[in-house]
């Protein structure tokens, strides 16, 4: 039998309200059964539709969501806040799509949400705002229990490798682990006053990370040098050891009779004083114009070895030794000792730090940058030293001048450098600290 027009557009119609229908519910499943939390919002920002799991997430019934404002839902504690805004932002500007994770509080815990919101088209028109909201309260507590892992981690390594750079030298043991106590102190001394400088959080831990690494650089400086406690160091042996073959020789003479008892006599006493003077000028802070003069008195005086053969008393080297004017280090050795800055900042450049430690590398290989650009090794000045360096060069020079067991000078009472630091970098305006 053949089926009129009429027939075929009803059942046509039919066929298309039970495919809405059946697609409706399909999706109605589909939506119900997803473990992420749905919440289908109208244009105007009234909840139309939310599926079982957003109830789980949000601990709220679906009667107190589906019908009511979107403004209406979150406000009651100030924990929601952040959530509350990123839900109305996607209301307001529905084309920006909002993708955070914010915290949100039930009335007992707070859990992390992931929200994300993106603009539900019905065929040409907008049909409103579709939300999925995920609770990764447990993967973010992993991600932070690894985080913390990982930063224990490196800590552990930073203080290792600063513990073997200051074991290298028994004279600067404590070092880092002084100025790392004192930069605690001082950071939690700034926080009570209000200070307008703070150390908070990460910029916290990079700061005390910096002062760790501060001078690993000096792995490659020879230990002859690192621990170079006089002018001359060891080769104060060879000159005793010259001296006493002079008096060896001397001795010989006298006895095959070359020379008489009072020219053997006036030789020992020459050497004696010459010895304490020696002695002396190595073991000196600062040399005056008179301890030069002696030295250069010294610089062309001779001696005949056994084949007659005239060697000088004193070195080139032991002679540019004993002209260093203030410290131990001569212009070489000082070279060298200095070059730990330029390593450091080379080795912790190639260490792929979080971003909130990216400072490191600098603060750590600044810290003898001075604020009159004298310093090194960059000659660096004014603004161009950040605040984090100045401190950690305060922190490195107090250290320095208080510690007990550095070879090459005794230490200050803790008032005088503390008294010396501040006025010499308040002059300045080193640090905001008031």
């Amino acid at each position: 039998m053949n089926k009129n027009t009429g027939d075929i557009a009803a059942e046509n119609k039919l066929d298309l309200g039970m495919t809405s229908k059946l697609n409706g519910q399909i999706m109605e499943g589909i939506i119900n059964g997803m473990s992420d939390g749905v919440l289908l919002v109208s244009p105007g920002g009234r909840v139309q539709y939310a599926n079982p799991t957003i109830s789980t997430i949000l601990d709220k019934q679906p009667e107190e969501l589906i019908g009511h404002p979107l403004a209406s839902l979150f406000y009651k504690y100030s924990e929601n806040d952040l959530f509350n805004q990123t839900l109305l932002d996607a209301v307001i500007d529905p084309e920006k799509k909002q993708y955070d994770t914010v915290p949100y509080f039930t009335g007992e815990k707070t859990k992390q949400l992931h929200v994300m919101t993106s603009v539900l088209w019905l065929k040409d028109t907008r049909g409103g705002i579709i939300m999925l909201i995920n609770d990764i309260t447990e993967i973010a507590s992993l991600k932070i229990r690894y985080a913390q892992q990982i930063t224990a981690l490196l800590d552990s390594l930073v203080k290792a490798l600063s513990t073997a750079i200051d074991e290298r030298s028994h004279y600067t043991a404590n070092h880092t682990r002084n100025m790392v106590q004192m930069g605690r102190n001082f950071m939690d001394w700034l926080e009570e006053r209000d200070a307008p400088l703070q150390f908070e959080g990460e910029k916290k831990r990079a700061f005390l990370m910096s002062v760790w690494l501060h001078d690993v650089g000096k792995l490659i400086i020879p230990l002859e040098i690192m621990d170079k406690a006089t002018r001359l160091s060891d080769r104060i042996d060879q000159i005793e050891k010259r001296l006493d073959r002079m008096h060896l020789l001397d001795k010989i003479a006298l006895l095959e009779g070359r020379i008489d008892e009072a020219a053997y006599q006036t030789r020992e006493s020459q050497r004696d004083e010459q010895l304490a003077a020696i002695r002396r000028i190595d073991q000196a802070g600062y040399l005056s114009e008179e301890d030069l003069s002696f030295i250069e008195s010294m610089a062309d005086l001779e001696f005949e070895d056994e084949d007659g053969t005239k060697r000088p008393l004193l070195t080139e080297d032991e002679l540019k030794c004993l002209r260093i004017r203030k410290g131990t280090l001569t212009d070489d050795e000082r070279s060298q000792m200095q070059g730990h800055v330029i390593m450091t900042r080379r080795i912790l450049e190639k260490v792929q730090f979080p971003d909130a430690y990216t400072d490191v590398p600098d603060w750590a290989s600044m810290h003898h940058e001075l604020i009159n650009g004298t310093g090194y090794p960059d000659h660096k000045a004014n603004d161009e030293i950040p605040p984090e360096v100045r401190l950690l060069t305060i922190l490195d020079i107090y250290e320095a001048l208080t510690a007990k067991d550095r070879p090459y000078k005794k230490p200050f009472r803790r008032k005088k450098p503390l008294g010396f630091c501040i006025t010499w970098q308040t002059k300045e305006a080193w640090i905001p600290i008031s």
